[in-house]
């Protein structure tokens, strides 16, 4: 759906033929069988049309729930078939977590129940993004309430001062070895190593990039992954 000053103003869906078997799991989510899918185009046909709705990357923001995910398969399909593809976008998944803290659930469903918006049907694609555009709607009337105008705005002011101090949970982890060259590393080590576990335990110990930068003297990073 496209919005504009809060208005939709355009709709596209299409299925899509994956020219393969539609795993049975996807049927039970989305009751999209092989057979709807038949004598549809394929995604190379459907691309072009994609962007066309989408309009000018400099005008266009894209907003989808967990965003990460479904515009990971447009950038890839954009590679994969030559286009250009560097829209800005917005994941309502995460403003959710900023803008909502004390919610236990952030599921697309149970953020429009909370707000006592109601979901006629879930996994399939209108129906999700007629959902979004209702949850986004809030949103947006609570980001212009703290003062957002612009896009870059976000970020700085749709967190509270409590929920900024949580960010480092909704960070993606990785592991690393990190190995003291002298007394100095071993001690910045220990103090890493008691930060990780006092104030930044989340499901496991996490050593932030900025406490490692702040405490490196003596230190050598020996590998991520």
């Amino acid at each position: 759906m496209k919005l504009k000053n809060g208005e939709v103003i355009d709709e596209f869906s299409t299925f899509v033929n994956p020219e393969k078997h539609i795993p049975e799991r996807v049927t039970e989510v989305t009751n999209i069988t092989d057979d709807m899918v038949e004598n549809c185009e394929t995604i190379k046909e459907i691309f072009p049309k994609i962007l066309e709705f989408l309009g000018d990357d400099k005008e266009t923001v894209i907003v989808a729930h967990n965003a990460n995910f479904d515009v990971g398969f447009l950038k890839q399909n954009a590679k994969n078939l030559g286009y250009e593809f560097n829209y800005t976008y917005l994941d309502t998944l995460s403003l959710a977590k900023d803008l909502f803290p004390d919610y236990k659930k952030y599921k697309l469903g149970k953020i429009a129940e909370n707000l006592g918006i109601k979901v006629e049907v879930a996994h399939r694609a209108l129906d999700d993004v007629d959902t979004t555009v209702k949850v986004f709607r809030v949103m947006l009337d609570m980001l212009k309430k703290k003062g957002a105008i612009f896009i870059e705005d976000i970020d700085r002011l749709a967190a509270s001062e409590e929920a900024k101090k949580e960010e480092y949970k909704k960070l993606k982890t990785y592991h690393a070895i990190i190995l003291a060259k002298n007394y100095i590393g071993l001690r910045n080590l220990y103090k890493l190593v008691s930060l990780s576990h006092l104030h930044y335990f989340y499901r496991k110990p996490r050593i932030l990039k900025s406490l490692y930068k702040k405490y490196s003297e003596g230190l050598i990073l020996r590998k991520c992954m």
